[in-house]
């Protein structure tokens, strides 16, 4: 479970700009599923996430599922 981390926008796979960090907090005693809102409209062809902080200490993660909304 992926505790913090960052998430990076790019429109040609190889230059990224990090747009925003985020934090989801106890997921260890918690572990429902979380949501993270952009503070402002993002505009991109590709997304990439980055985790800095995996629940627990541990050395591995794994993502269930990723949603993405257009407004």
């Amino acid at each position: 479970m992926m505790e913090r981390g960052i998430i990076q926008v790019s429109n040609d796979g190889k230059n990224w700009e990090t747009i925003e960090n985020f934090e989801f907090g106890n997921l260890i005693n918690d572990p429902t599923p979380r949501l993270h809102y952009f503070k402002k409209q993002v505009s991109a062809r590709y997304i990439q996430i980055k985790a800095t902080t995996i629940a627990g200490n541990k050395k591995t993660l794994a993502i269930a599922e990723l949603d993405f909304w257009e407004k």
